[in-house]
């Protein structure tokens, strides 16, 4: 087994050579250059509010939209819908908003959401580092935000969620963020030495929670509907970096029906692992929930851990837990001795598909 306190080049040659560690490491960097990328884009929507706002979007595009939508579900009056799939609900028309979030600008489903959205007549917006979406909004006229391409799409969050937050800033769409902003931006710098490579793993809390899972089922908990798009993209890391399976749920849903589900296969109880992701923020009820929940199915897993945000704001709380998944991820894959960084499955998938247009 790897061991995460002798993280050499050599180790890394054989394992990350591709530097996904370097492209976490870099994540505070990244957010802040998307929030100036933004801020200098000054892109303006025509309207400053619209009936509801669809973020379409898959993968690591999608969870910007998530994490949007969860964070400001209080500062919006209008609702916010992530749309992972082809097509559109059908009440989208032309009080609506609708976004296009594609790193590549390739994305096929995304694609096919923008061409309904311009037939109905939506307002229709963009963030992409080129490929066809960006190809379209040029030829289009239309609204759209440039990010730097060259990343896997789940290694460029700071940059599809902070160009859009920074695209309902600039239109009005939401007042001004700064204070959350400059918060999340301390918080994430602090978190980089904190999780890093180099601090040892008797003080480094994302190499002991990678430790703990090794070889287990992780099973991600989020103890709140703000957590939930968090607790969604803990499982996703794990599943693209470390080459596992995991799945996650919210409080309160998952005592009215997921509590049930571990009473029988206690095979694969035995080997799973509960992820508690809580914050200062939930209800008090929930935490009276997520008490009982552990009482009841303890014996029935291979253990809880729980695991608390940091921060004031809900952004800043949301980002710490975000930025601990991806160390997590991280460590885990050099624990089960992978890459990181390619998805071959995804990639052969997305072969098949072209081929068979």
């Amino acid at each position: 087994m790897t061991d995460l306190d002798k993280i050499d080049q050599p180790l890394l040659a054989r394992l990350d050579p591709a530097g996904m560690g370097k492209i976490i490491a870099d994540f505070p960097g990244q957010c802040r250059q998307a929030i100036e990328i933004a801020r200098k884009a000054d892109v303006k929507l025509p309207r400053t509010a619209y009936r509801n706002i669809v973020i379409c979007g898959m993968g690591g595009s999608a969870i910007a939209g998530d994490i949007l939508a969860s964070c400001l579900a209080d500062l919006v009056p209008s609702a916010i819908l992530v749309q992972r799939n082809y097509g559109l609900p059908g009440w989208v028309g032309q009080d609506d908003l609708v976004i296009a979030s594609s790193y590549s600008g390739e994305t096929e489903e995304t694609l096919s959401d923008f061409e309904e959205a311009l037939k109905r007549r939506s307002t229709v917006a963009a963030i992409t580092s080129g490929g066809k979406l960006k190809e379209r909004c040029l030829s289009g006229g239309l609204p759209f935000i440039t990010i730097p391409g060259g990343l896997p799409p789940r290694g460029a969050l700071g940059y599809s969620f902070f160009s859009l937050l920074g695209l309902f800033i600039s239109s009005g769409l939401v007042s001004d963020q700064s204070g959350a902003l400059d918060e999340t931006m301390d918080i994430l710098k602090k978190l980089s030495g904190d999780y890093s490579a180099d601090k040892p793993g008797r003080e480094n809390k994302a190499k002991q929670i990678a430790g703990d899972i090794y070889g287990y089922l992780p099973v991600v908990y989020a103890s709140s509907d703000l957590l939930a798009p968090v607790a969604r993209r803990w499982a996703n890391q794990l599943n693209e970096n470390a080459k596992i399976l995991s799945y996650w749920a919210a409080m309160p849903e998952l005592c009215h029906n997921e509590i049930v589900g571990w009473e029988k296969l206690p095979e694969v109880g035995s080997r799973a692992k509960i992820l508690l992701l809580q914050d200062s923020g939930d209800h008090p009820r929930n935490r009276l929930r997520f008490d009982v929940l552990q009482d009841i199915i303890t014996t029935e897993s291979a253990g809880i851990i729980k695991i608390q945000s940091q921060g004031r704001s809900p952004l800043a709380r949301m980002f710490s837990l975000l930025y601990l998944a991806d160390f997590i991820s991280y460590y885990l894959a050099l624990l089960n001795e992978v890459d990181p960084m390619p998805v071959k499955r995804i990639d052969r998938l997305k072969s098949v598909l072209k081929e068979r247009r």
